[in-house]
């Protein structure tokens, strides 16, 4: 992740000098740059470097220039679902239909041309070039032939892949492979690969998930001499290191976490003092110390940037022997911990914030659920956690102070519908469970708020070089479009520049009495930026805070443990220059960098949530299930049922003629004039549950009888 300094300014040099001026050669830029003529072959390695990562281009008459001069533009692909993506570049994000991916797949860097089509406002990209590949893997199915096979691509590519004998390394047909792309294809010639693995039955959804991560680039195994230096780490802590740190173990700290976490990396104590004062302590765990800066577990984590969550698995960023082992705040065990200490007026105001290196002890490893018990007065529950339940009770006391300031400023409260996918001991889906959010889960979220607004505070005052949560303000366009879809449920945004969330939180409010938050929730949340990591602290509008950054999961977050690391350069003083200076070299590049594992752990979660319940609904077919319209496009209504499971009605495939009304959002049946619109209650019974296409089709329970669709093995 470190870059060249020196390399890096020179860049920055010859794209300001080729900014403002026409294509230049070789002579020009040696001369321009002040470069020795003597060393023209190393000069033309470094353009040559350049041109590689697509900062510059040459033309056929050998003149450099820089790609904004010629209208193209740099930038990371992401693949949405197959079906469209975005160009991210520093500053925007460029929409590509999905006819303009060209060969680009996921998080390849890119060059597009930037075009306005015919009748659109919006600016859209094509991919002209695949500058950086991120991956030269592909997954997909074989097709054996006898001198030759391809490979029909399960992810975004539009191209079969041609596979020569000698490469099919045992593959049979039908199966599930990993196939390494040698030839990326031309207009006249087929992407060529050959064949690494065969991972078996394409519909066996164990197989699926582990395409996923291999698709991906992601892994469940450690490399060895990571591990090996994890099982290096002492386990027992020294008397001297105690003596170092503020001992809390006399205090009743508490983890509460979910029933089945075993990374548990954050603890609270709450007192409430004399004075109408609280004392608020948020102990975590205490990562940087065990992980010095460019160790192996260090380098890896960063490589990681998080723990990716699967519905079946973890892929954590530290082995189970830091994360699950000695880090782990397990209960009644000596741990080393990062404390932020806060006092807490009656208001909810942090009067003093203090943070320091400490030892723990923790009296219970609680969950959410027995918390959420004890507050509902549950006596045997109370009875056996009687230690602890007054302070719970403070704790709730103090979270709801907390609460209603941030409600106060403005804070969002996306208390969106989640569904948990329970497993079975083989891995098969049981039931599907919504997850409601509680007492104790909203007590753990408000403190560990306060804690991260705390330390970003500090270290904005301090003028430290450090990592920001960032959540900048919506795009003006995007909160016009907003405005235009909320109108049709009566509410209407009348400022699109100066947008203020407590404007979203009311029209929230008032959509859950209406019963159409689930709608509108969602729609607010697409019409906003995505939050990333930067240097800069530029707010986080969602939560209607100054100051934000993450401290509370080095564990899981390599972010976290970055903080943490800023964080005690500041306990001991004003950083050096060369602890400065490497931080303002170091910190641009890996905040970018784990914004992107970031978004691609969320997308692949997701996507194994969804395999997961697709092969739940193949045993659904022909059931029938409350649901809600939530979207439209011009073939298919998009539904939610009440379990909160994704599903589509292909209105092609019934009888009458139907068109989505675009200007209104309906769609309309044109031979009786009936019009469906978002929110609409409606019974729909399943017909199809695809596991290829990770889709689930249904028909409105009063249209079956109609029905022309595909049939799946006669079951409707």
């Amino acid at each position: 992740m470190k870059t060249n300094t020196k390399l890096d300014k020179q860049l920055d040099k010859l794209k300001n000098i080729l900014k403002n001026s026409k294509a230049l050669t070789l002579d020009e830029i040696t001369k321009a740059m002040g470069w020795s003529p003597k060393f023209k072959k190393e000069n033309r390695e470094i353009l040559e470097i350049w041109i590689n990562s697509g900062e510059i281009m040459k033309n056929k008459r050998n003149k450099y220039n820089i790609p904004e001069n010629l209208g193209f533009i740099k930038g990371k692909f992401s693949n949405i679902k197959g079906k469209f993506g975005f160009v991210d570049t520093d500053t925007e994000g460029y929409f590509i239909p999905r006819s303009k991916f060209g060969t680009a797949l996921d998080g390849d860097t890119v060059l597009i041309n930037v075009t306005t089509p015919e009748g659109k406002g919006k600016q859209e990209g094509e991919i002209v070039e695949v500058l950086v590949r991120e991956k030269n893997t592909i997954i997909g199915i074989f097709e054996k032939k006898e001198n030759f096979g391809f490979v029909r691509p399960t992810q975004s590519f539009g191209r079969d892949i041609y596979i020569p004998k000698n490469f099919f390394n045992k593959a049979k047909d039908g199966e599930l492979v990993v196939v390494d792309v040698t030839f990326w294809g031309s207009d006249e010639k087929k992407p060529e690969g050959k064949i690494l693995e065969s991972i078996g039955n394409p519909f066996d959804t164990d197989n699926m998930i582990k395409a996923l991560i291999l698709r991906e680039g992601l892994s469940e195994e450690f490399p060895d001499d990571v591990i090996a230096e994890a099982r290096q780490i002492p386990t027992v802590i020294s008397e001297d290191e105690i003596k170092k740190r503020k001992d809390l173990r006399h205090l009743p700290i508490i983890t509460i976490d979910g029933d089945d976490a075993k990374d548990l990396d954050d603890a609270v104590y709450v007192e409430k003092l004399d004075n109408g004062y609280y004392k608020l302590i948020v102990a975590i765990a205490d990562v940087s110390h065990y992980i010095p800066t460019g160790s192996k577990l260090d380098k890896e984590a960063e490589k990681r940037g998080n723990s990716v969550y699967l519905v079946d698995r973890v892929l954590p960023m530290f082995p189970k022997e830091i994360s699950n082992g000695i880090c782990s705040l397990n209960p009644h065990e000596d741990k080393l911990t990062f404390s932020v200490e806060l006092l807490i007026d009656s208001h909810g105001r942090a009067i003093d914030v203090q943070t320091y290196k400490s030892v723990i002890k923790t009296a219970h490893r609680m969950t959410y659920g027995n918390v959420n018990k004890i507050i509902a007065k549950d006596p045997e529950t109370t009875e056996k956690y009687s230690d602890i339940v007054d302070m719970l009770f403070t704790m709730l006391e103090l979270s709801k102070i907390i609460r209603a300031i941030k409600y106060n400023r403005g804070s969002i409260d996306f208390d969106l519908p989640e569904v948990k996918v329970v497993l079975d001991e083989n891995k098969k889906v049981k039931y599907l469970k919504n997850i409601e959010r509680g007492e104790s889960e909203r007590i753990i979220e408000d403190f560990m708020i306060m804690a991260n607004e705390a330390v970003a505070e500090k270290l904005f005052w301090l003028e430290i070089p450090s990592v920001y949560r960032v959540h900048e303000t919506p795009d003006p366009e995007r909160v016009k479009t907003l405005s235009e879809t909320l109108s049709r449920f009566g509410y209407r945004l009348h400022s699109f520049e100066d947008i203020h969330p407590k404007k979203f939180q009311s029209i929230i409010e008032d959509s859950e009495a209406r019963g159409i938050n689930m709608i509108v929730h969602k729609m607010i949340l697409m019409s906003l930026k995505q939050a990333r990591y930067g240097v800069e602290n530029l707010g986080h509008f969602g939560l209607s805070s100054n100051y934000y950054t993450h401290f509370t999961s080095p564990i899981r977050r390599y972010a976290d443990l970055l903080i943490h690391r800023i964080l005690n350069i500041a306990i001991h003083g004003y950083p050096t220059k060369k602890q400065f200076g490497t931080l303002i070299n170091y910190l641009p590049e890996v905040t970018q960098h784990i914004s992107q594992t970031e978004r691609k752990a969320m997308k692949v979660e997701d996507e194994s949530v969804k395999i997961k319940i697709v092969e739940y609904m193949l045993d659904k077919i022909g059931d029938e299930f409350k649901a809600t319209i939530v979207g439209f496009n011009n073939k298919k209504i998009f539904f939610e049922t009440e379990e909160h499971v994704e599903c589509f009605w292909d209105v092609t495939t019934a009888k009458n003629f139907y068109e989505f009304d675009e200007n209104n959002y309906v769609m309309k049946d044109l031979d009786t004039n009936r019009e469906f619109h978002l929110g609409d209650k409606m019974d729909i019974l399943i017909v199809r549950s695809d596991l290829q296409m990770l889709e689930i089709e249904v028909v409105p329970t009063e249209f079956c009888h109609e029905y022309t669709g595909r049939r799946k093995e006669g079951r409707f």
